[in-house]
C-alpha cells in the first residue's frame, strides 16, 4: 500500500507512524507543512523557510498547502492520512484527494470548536474525510457535536511501545528517605507546570524530603527555572531538557510518582508511558485523564489548577502507600490491553484497508 502522512515538519508523534508502516512493507511518503528533522521515509518539505515558530509564520501554511496538492498527485498514493485537523486535516480538504484519515490529537478540536472561524471549518473537514480518527473518547463526543457520522469515526490512540516501557518494581515507599517524582510534559502553558511547582514548594514547608525531574523543554522553560528559583526549590528541582524517547525508561524507572497538572489534553502519551512503567500516577482530574485514572483506585486526581490539592495527594499517597501495588498491577494490564502501540497500529492499518478496498 502507498501512504502519505501529512503533518507539520515538527509534529512530535508522526515519527512512530512512518516508522512502523515503513517497517510493515507499505510505501510510506511524508509531505510536511513546516521544515522538521530528517525522516526515513521520502519527505517532501513545502515549508517557506528554515523554521516555523509556534506562534509566527502560520501564514505561509496556505501557501505550503497548494505546494502539498501537487507533490501528492505526483506520489499518486493509494491513501492520505493527514494529522492535527487544523494543519494537517485543513492540508487534506485542500488537496481534495480520497481517501482521506484525518486525525485530531486534542486541543486542534477541543480549542478548534469555540473558535466562530473554526468551528465551520473542523465541520467541513471532517464531513470531507472518509475516516475521522479520534484519540479519545472525550473528542469523539466533542466531533458527534457537529454532526459528523458516528460511523466515520474511529476511536483509537497511537498507544506507545510496552516492551519499550516495561514494569519495573519498586522499593515500598514508605521505607524510601526520598520521595522521586517526575513530570515529563513539555514547557508550554496548557500543561501547567506553575501549579506543579507551587504544590512542591507546599510539600517542602511541610517537611517532605522529595526530588523532581522536568524532562521535557518549550518555551516556558527559563520561566519555570526562575519560578523554581524564586519558591526555593533549586536544590530539590531539577529541568533536564528534552530527552530521547528511548532514554525515557530508564528514567521513569528511576522515580515513584508520575505528576502532570494539563489544563486539557487528549489520549496523553506521556501517562501512558509513566503507567505502564509502574509509576503511581497524580494527576489533573480532566476528561483526559480520567478515562485512563480512576481516583484513589489506580491513581489520584487533583482539582485543575489547585496546587494545594496536589500537593495534598502526594501526603496522601505517602499515609496510604499499600494502594500503590495494586495500582502498578492494573495500569500495566490497562495500558498493555488499549494502548499497545503495535497492536493499535494494526487495526488502523485494517482501516487502511477496508477505505482503500471501497
Amino acid at each position: 500500500m502507498r501512504i502519505c502522512f501529512i503533518s507539520t515538519g515538527t509534529f512530535s508523534h508522526i515519527g512512530p507512524y512512518l516508522e512502523y508502516f515503513r517497517q510493515a512493507g507499505h510505501d510510506v511518503y511524508f509531505v510536511c507543512l513546516s521544515p522538521g528533522p530528517e525522516r526515513d521515509v521520502p519527505t517532501y518539505d513545502t515549508g517557506f523557510g528554515k523554521k516555523y515558530s509556534q506562534t509566527q509564520g502560520k501564514w505561509k501554511y496556505p501557501l505550503s498547502m497548494l505546494r502539498m496538492r501537487k507533490i501528492i498527485r505526483s506520489i499518486k498514493p493509494d491513501i492520505i492520512h493527514a494529522h492535527y485537523a487544523t494543519s494537517g486535516g485543513l492540508a487534506s480538504l485542500v488537496s481534495g484527494f480520497h481517501p482521506a484519515i484525518v486525525t485530531v490529537h486534542g486541543s486542534d478540536l477541543i480549542n478548534g470548536i469555540k473558535s466562530i472561524v473554526w468551528r465551520p471549518l473542523l465541520k467541513k473537514i471532517f464531513n470531507y474525510a472518509d475516516c475521522v480518527n479520534v484519540v479519545s473518547k472525550e473528542l469523539e463526543e466533542i466531533a458527534l457535536s457537529l454532526g459528523i457520522s458516528k460511523e466515520k469515526i474511529e476511536v483509537l490512540t497511537l498507544g506507545i511501545d510496552t516492551e519499550k516501557f516495561s514494569f519495573t518494581k519498586r522499593p515500598e515507599l514508605a521505607k524510601k528517605t526520598v520521595l522521586r517524582m517526575i513530570c515529563t510534559r513539555r514547557m508550554e502553558r496548557v500543561f501547567d507546570h506553575l501549579t506543579i511547582l507551587n504544590a512542591l514548594s507546599i510539600l517542602k514547608e511541610k517537611g517532605i524530603d522529595f526530588e523532581m525531574t522536568f524532562a521535557g523543554d518549550g518555551s516556558l522553560l527559563d520561566e519555570m527555572k526562575r519560578q523554581a528559583d524564586n519558591l526555593g526549590l533549586s536544590d530539590k528541582v531539577k529541568f533536564i531538557g528534552m530527552i530521547p524517547n528511548n532514554d525515557l525508561p530508564d528514567l521513569l524507572a528511576r522515580n515513584d510518582i508520575y505528576l502532570s497538572a494539563s489544563l486539557w489534553d487528549g489520549a496523553s502519551l506521556s501517562l501512558l508511558e509513566a503507567m505502564a512503567s509502574g509509576l503511581f500516577p497524580i494527576v489533573s482530574d480532566i476528561n483526559a485523564n480520567s478515562a485512563w485514572i480512576q481516583n484513589e483506585y489506580n491513581g489520584y486526581l487533583h482539582k485543575v489548577g489547585d496546587a494545594k490539592d496536589l500537593a495534598n495527594c502526594v501526603l496522601k499517597l505517602l499515609v496510604n502507600p499499600e494502594i500503590i501495588p495494586a495500582a502498578a498491577e492494573h495500569n500495566r494490564q490497562k495500558v498493555c490491553e488499549n494502548a499497545d502501540r503495535n497492536t493499535n497500529m494494526k487495526i488502523l492499518e485494517s482501516v487502511y484497508k477496508k477505505l482503500t478496498s471501497k
